[in-house]
């Protein structure tokens, strides 16, 4: 049986050659109906369109990939028909290149085959994001430092007024800002230069008449208009039988003076009368006889219309408009100024990209959109025009997230200026939710208002009907909708056009009122909640969704999926919303799991938080610089050094005159030397952990940074104690996380552990965080707790909306710049010189507009969060002294006359005055009359439950205890068995099928210290004692001597070269030959430098020189010969190269690659030989370091010169040359 559509959904199906926006509400079958358009215009009609011939664009890669899947079984199911179709099973074919795919991987597409119309390098990579904020501190330290040395007197005005103190971070964090609020329009450029007009104004009827004055002043019209309403109530109840008419002459009065305001049309006007306006004097009420409440509710009434007056005064006519004119011109130099330097970090960052060939994800727009139009003339060029003959049509999917770039990108490639209309937009504005990530609903809404519902080429089509949700969700969050949602907050009309009507088939309850919403308050000012536990409201409110959640386990039913019908409710069918989980998902997840309810979620931050995580990167630190009190104590005190806060104090009280890392250090230093036998306590622990200290720091120059962590995970055991630990799962998948992060890393631009921790350093600043690791399935039967962002596209059978009394956070208005899209940037005018400083008009106006757009947002988020519930919807929230308020807020519902048949909203005032959603929820449904039940939950109540609940836990208990003491023993050992298993081929996990000599070397030399027990690091690898040279001074030396690069290094590097090239037979000398291979670019002048040819001279004195002479003359000299041989790990083992104790019967081969300096066949034999530069004192040292390699390099040359296992030509001796030493050492 086929799916049944709606005539709206057929329409949006079979519409074909115009641009079509359809307006789909919360779970309207949007997605479906989309599939089914693809599916349509690939596989039917006379013409069927090949599937790479559409442009799907969607929101994110997972909604990408679950298209594809859908169209892909639907063209299988077609072929299970129509076998023999070529068009089908070609379909089947290109559904693998479709492009099907976000706005994102479709720019990457569009540059990687058109990098060369930009003069872009095709192998650019996408930085990382922690690596492009680094990028970015480096670059605008760069701007920063280039303007503070130039010093003009314009940026020496700005830094006056905006630098405080002695950090200019307030400056590069406008910068950074406005740079990131530019690159989402188009032309950034342009929007940066025009974004300063506002400022260019001659006089006060220009300011009056500028586009950033009109937003203000319709505002201010609309709070007009609601304030002559409040006294008009208070007028209706003056002339009331037992109201106080003693008061009627003076209400007249203020109506009059307010219906004359409301008038006002523009700023001027406004500011003239609303600073003038005075107030009569109310007669005395004293032998008054009536209503008492009437009485004192007029007088409330009068004084928040007084108020709301003062309050409109003192922020925005808080001087005369000649003095505010004056102020906005004088702020113009400081916003220009701030403009060059946004514009300068702009075009610095790019070049610095393109130097590192790297681009971020602005540059895959604006690439794509500099391939496609021509920045110039705004005129489409070639490239799109080869797109828009490739494209049948363009689908747009949550188009209400789409911001100015991406809207010029889509219609550049589509076929509107060739006069055919092939665009089709599918979004619901009123799930445009991604403002912070800059996205515009407001193009949406203006195809919303110029489209039509008639045939035409430009098609509005509204998708009503919803078939998620039961009636009663739906009638709460119309009812509420209906009165919080209009055009002059949030751009919504929320009317009968809009709003949601049922169409999901679902059974009849069980009992009546089973599917009501719920609202629930907790008055958080209660008395009983002292010393209760739960003061914090965040808690209190958890305990409150908890005792909830325990009702509705024994007595809600939810429709179960498979069979359609009624069942027990589980803890998979609930989630939790919150506008942010920050401070609430653990709050609410810790009660949850304490009260037996099992609780899960998942944040987007608390990564670096994390104490596991936080232990590691302290280690980190103090391996790469222990002189650093704080991670020195942590990991001190962490389970890896064990020591507690008072052996901690007794370390510290050893010696207060030093910093603690140096009281630290000296301790350490002092334990190495003695010689006496510590007795158990913390200077055995501290000894124990310098010796970890000291071989993990060894392993630092040359271990890759992801290895080092898993070495630090190992040698100190804390990888084994995190996973051991509560949510031991989740903590060893951050600190599997943190190792792929580091070898993310290791693939950027920045290297060593140095940089590592600046890199973590500047991912903590930014707020970059990753997000624990999430260790539940989508199948675990836990409630989940998540943002309501996070729950956009998904639904569940018990929602519940919790935070509801938080309120909004408005920080972003009140910041030193203010950036809207329209009117542009405003900032404060600040006279460095005087340290004065005075807000603009102007940044109060576009501060005010975003204040407005921002609840406009909220409004949506709530609708988004209300839509989630397919069958139960409860809405939590504290409230201080909630009877009472509640109460109020009843009182004034009644006031406010709402006819049934009309969707009137409320009024302007009170819907732009919210603080958070509870004021706008509850006077919402007061105003239907009874027709929600509004609950305030007593905290007596909560805390009988709770008392009651503990109870039956300690019997529950007692009983468990029981149970354990009488296990059955042969169930033990198996248990004990399972958790004792170790997986046999762990060793094979980490084992790379081919290594180098030198890998080979570095791992037997580490194995060798980790398998060590003595307090002695092998001389060779100790660090050299070093006169203290500042850091700056340091690596200005070592730029000068090496260009920055290890000068030993260098040197051996210089001295092999010269060897390999060196002719013995010659009759030049050293120096004659060293000058010739300069000349002929067989070494560089710097190798020139470094290799002294007295060395050289002295090896060729030597009885190896001579012997190689004869070798070179005789043709039988062989140098820099390089091999590759497998060789298992019993014979690596053998030459000293074992991974482990195991590895002695280890039969698995490994390739070892490597190159042999020299070697020579004499008559008796071969000699290799092995060149050496190390800071050896004697040859025994050196022959006991490379015994194993020369060993290894003589049975490679074995195998080479001799085939099967007889050997006739073997190896007869291996030498070292130690050009430190001057001599020859046999190994």
């Amino acid at each position: 049986m086929g799916v049944s559509w709606t005539r709206e959904q057929q329409q949006v199906i079979d519409l074909r050659k115009r641009n079509i926006l359809v307006s789909a509400a919360a779970g309207s079958g949007k997605t479906a109906v989309l599939v089914e358009r693809i599916i349509k215009m690939i596989t039917e009609g006379e013409h069927p369109v090949d599937i790479d011939r559409l442009l799907v664009v969607t929101f994110t890669n997972a909604a990408a990939a679950e298209m594809r899947e859908r169209i892909g079984a639907a063209i299988e199911k077609a072929l299970e028909e129509h076998p023999d179709s070529e068009h089908l099973q070609r379909q089947l074919t290109l559904i693998h290149n479709a492009q099907i795919t976000t706005i994102d991987s479709f720019c990457l597409y569009v540059i990687r085959n058109h990098f060369h119309e930009i003069d872009l390098e095709p192998d650019f990579r996408i930085g990382d994001e922690g690596e492009l904020k680094l990028l970015k501190e480096d670059v605008l330290r760069g701007v920063l430092e280039s303007n503070y040395e130039q010093m003009t007197p314009e940026f020496a005005a700005f830094a006056k007024g905006y630098v405080s103190g002695k950090s200019d971070a307030k400056v590069a964090e406008m910068i950074l800002s406005l740079y990131e609020f530019s690159m989402s329009y188009p032309w950034p450029m342009e929007w940066l230069t025009s974004g300063i007009c506002g400022y260019e104004i001659s006089d006060v009827q220009e300011m009056a008449e500028a586009p950033w004055m009109q937003p203000l002043v319709l505002h201010l019209r609309s709070v007009l208009a609601d304030l002559v309403k409040k006294l008009r109530i208070a007028h209706v109840l003056t002339r009331e039988e037992d109201g106080p008419n003693i008061y009627e002459k003076v209400i007249s009065s203020d109506l009059a003076k307010f219906e004359g305001l409301a008038a006002c049309e523009n700023f001027l006007e406004l500011y003239e009368k609303l600073t003038a306006v005075t107030y009569d004097r109310l007669p005395s009420s004293r032998g008054f006889s009536g209503d008492a409440g009437k009485l004192s509710r007029v007088k409330e009434l009068r004084d928040q219309v007084k108020d709301t007056v003062k309050k409109i005064n003192k922020q925005y006519f808080f001087a005369s408009p000649e003095v505010m004119c004056g102020q906005v011109r004088r702020a113009e130099p400081m916003a220009k100024e701030l403009v060059r330097l946004a514009i300068a970090f702009s075009e610095a960052f790019a070049a610095e990209k393109r130097r590192k060939n790297l681009v971020d994800f602005h540059d895959l727009e604006h690439f794509a959109l500099e391939i496609l139009v021509d920045a110039k003339t705004k005129q489409a060029r070639a490239a799109a025009e080869e797109f828009r003959d490739m494209y049948e049509e363009i689908m747009i999917d949550e188009y209400q997230d789409s911001n100015h770039v991406q809207e010029t990108l889509l219609r550049a490639i589509s076929r509107e200026e060739r006069g055919a209309y092939n665009l089709f937009m599918v979004g619901d504005v009123k799930q445009s939710i991604y403002r912070f990530r800059l996205a515009r609903p407001e193009l949406f809404m203006e195809k919303y208002d110029t489209y039509t519902l008639e045939e035409s080429s430009t098609q509005r089509i509204d998708l009503h009907r919803n078939f998620r949700s039961r009636s009663e969700v739906l009638d709460l969050t119309n009812d509420v909708c209906y009165r919080i949602m209009a055009r002059d907050l949030g751009n919504v009309a929320y009317d009968e056009d809009a709003a949601l009507y049922a169409g999901a088939d679902y059974c009849a309850p069980d009992e009546a009122g089973m599917f009501a919403p719920e609202i629930l308050v907790a008055d958080s000012a209660e008395e009983l909640l002292e010393g209760s536990g739960y003061e914090d409201r965040k808690l209190y409110e958890a305990k409150l969704v908890a005792e909830r959640i325990r009702k509705l386990m024994t007595e809600q039913k939810v429709t179960d999926k498979a069979t359609g019908e009624l069942r027990t409710v589980r803890y998979s069918d609930i989630v939790i919303l919150l506008r942010s989980l920050s401070g609430y998902a653990d709050s609410f997840a810790a009660v949850l799991n304490e009260a037996g309810i099992p609780a899960h979620t998942v944040s987007a931050t608390g990564y670096f938080s994390a104490v596991e995580v936080q232990t590691v990167l302290a280690m980190l630190r103090i391996l790469d610089n222990p002189r650093q009190d704080i991670p020195l104590a942590a990991v001190l005190k962490s389970p890896i050094a064990g020591l507690t806060d008072e052996e901690l104090g007794r370390l510290r009280a050893h010696d207060r005159s030093v910093p603690f890392c140096e009281c630290v250090l000296a301790r350490c230093r002092e334990l190495a030397q003695s010689e006496e036998p510590l007795a158990e306590g913390y200077e055995k622990k501290l000894w124990e952990f310098w010796k970890l200290y000291e071989r993990l720091r060894a392993l630092v120059p040359d271990t890759p940074i992801h290895e080092l962590i898993e070495i630090v995970l190992k040698e100190s055991g804390y990888g084994n104690y995190a996973a051991a630990m509560p949510a031991g799962a989740r903590r060893r998948a951050n600190l599997r996380m943190l190792v792929e992060k580091a070898i993310a890393y290791e693939n950027t631009s920045y290297k060593g552990l140095f940089h590592f921790v600046r890199y973590i350093d500047e991912l903590q600043k930014y707020d970059v965080d990753f997000g624990e690791a999430d260790m539940v399935g989508e199948n675990e039967d836990v409630v989940r707790i998540m943002s309501i962002h996070k729950s956009k596209g998904l639904e569940f059978p018990v929602v519940f909306v919790c935070g509801l009394g938080r309120n909004f956070n408005k920080q972003d208005t009140r910041s030193r710049m203010v950036l809207h899209p329209e009117l542009g940037i405003g900032i404060d005018w600040i006279d460095g010189e005087r340290r004065i400083k005075t807000p603009t008009i102007l940044k109060r106006a576009i501060a005010k507009q975003i204040e407005l757009e921002n609840l406009g947002e909220e409004l949506r988020v709530l609708y988004v969060a209300l839509t989630r519930a397919k069958e139960k919807l409860i809405l939590t929230g504290c409230r201080k002294d909630a009877e009472n308020d509640l109460a109020a807020l009843r009182e004034a519902a009644q006031e406010e006359l709402f006819p049934e048949t009309e969707h009137v909203p409320l009024p302007y005032l009170l819907r732009e005055s919210a603080a958070g959603y509870f004021d706008w929820l509850l006077p919402a449904v007061f105003s239907y009359h009874g027709r929600y039940q509004v609950r305030v939950v007593p905290a007596e109540e909560l805390l009988d439950a709770e008392s009651r609940h503990m109870e039956a836990e300690t019997e529950n208990l007692e009983q468990c205890l029981s149970r354990i003491a009488a296990a059955d023993a042969a169930d033990v050992a198996e248990f004990d068995g399972k958790f004792s298993f170790t997986y046999p081929y762990e060793r094979d996990l980490e084992r790379k099928n081919k290594y180098s000599v030198s890998e080979l070397k570095h791992r037997a030399m580490r194995e060798k210290l980790l398998e060590e027990e003595t307090d002695v690091v092998p001389a060779f690898l100790e660090t050299e004692g070093k006169s203290y040279v500042p850091p700056f001074v340091q690596k200005k030396m070592e730029q000068e001597e090496t260009g920055g690069q290890n000068q030993g290094a260098l040197r051996g590097t210089a001295v092999h070269r010269v060897m390999e090239c060196y002719h013995f037979s010659a009759a030049a000398g050293v120096t004659e030959q060293i000058e010739a291979m300069l000349a002929g670019g067989q070494i560089t002048e710097e190798m020139k430098r470094l290799v002294k040819p007295a060395l050289i001279e002295t090896f060729l004195t030597s009885a190896a020189g001579e012997r190689m002479k004869r070798a070179e003359t005789a043709g039988t000299l062989y140098r820099e010969k390089p091999f590759v041989m497998g060789f298992t790990g019993e014979e690596l083992a053998a030459f000293g190269f074992g991974d482990g104790e195991d590895s002695a019967d280890d039969k698995e081969l490994t390739l070892i690659q490597g190159i042999i300096d020299v070697f020579w066949i004499e008559e008796d034999g071969i000699v290799v030989l092995d060149y050496k530069t190390d800071r050896v004192k004697t040859g025994k040292e050196l022959a006991d370091r490379y015994a194993s390699q020369l060993k290894l390099y003589g049975e490679a040359l074995e195998r080479i010169y001799n085939h099967g296992s007889e050997r006739t030509l073997r190896v007869k001796e291996r030498l070292l040359y130690s050009f430190r030493l001057g001599a020859v050492i046999p190994v």
